[in-house]
């Protein structure tokens, strides 16, 4: 008999600005978000969660929370996706296993996740750390492996 739910949280980062929890049901396959009340500036979260509202206690919706996650991995239906499966050591594609070990990070902005509250953008960010590998990115890559 599966329980009832089993929840994974993490923290939505802004850079260094700590935005809340982060949680995925995995049983429920349901997200939520906790934000942290200390930053007030809206600006600072994903549009999509606050963007078109002035109200600081709305919640979050899971199918919200879910379309930030999917925009921020590689997708299921990726050319060549069996490679990236294999460089992230999955067997299979799975969206919160995928944020997770892309720690939810894009070129594109500056939000990112962590589970250790000693990381620190700078150290984690992919923008930083050149943590994708060149080959991962090139046609060689895909030919060779």
């Amino acid at each position: 008999m599966l329980p009832k739910s089993v929840i994974e949280t993490v923290e939505l980062m802004n850079k260094d600005y700590f935005l809340g929890e982060l949680s995925y049901d995995i049983v429920s396959e349901k997200y939520s978000f906790r934000r942290n009340k200390e930053i007030n500036d809206l600006k600072l979260y994903p549009a999509e969660f606050y963007g078109l509202f002035d109200v600081k206690e709305i919640e979050v919706q899971s199918d919200v929370i879910r379309e930030f996650i999917v925009d921020r991995i590689i997708p299921y239906n990726r050319m060549n996706l069996s490679k990236y499966l294999k460089y992230y050591d999955m067997e299979f594609w799975d969206e919160w296993e995928l944020f997770l070990k892309s720690k939810g990070m894009c070129f594109l902005d500056l939000f990112w996740i962590r589970k250790n509250s000693k990381e620190t953008y700078k150290k984690c960010h992919i923008k930083f750390t050149n943590s994708v590998r060149d080959d991962l990115l090139t046609e060689e890559y895909f030919l060779e492996n």
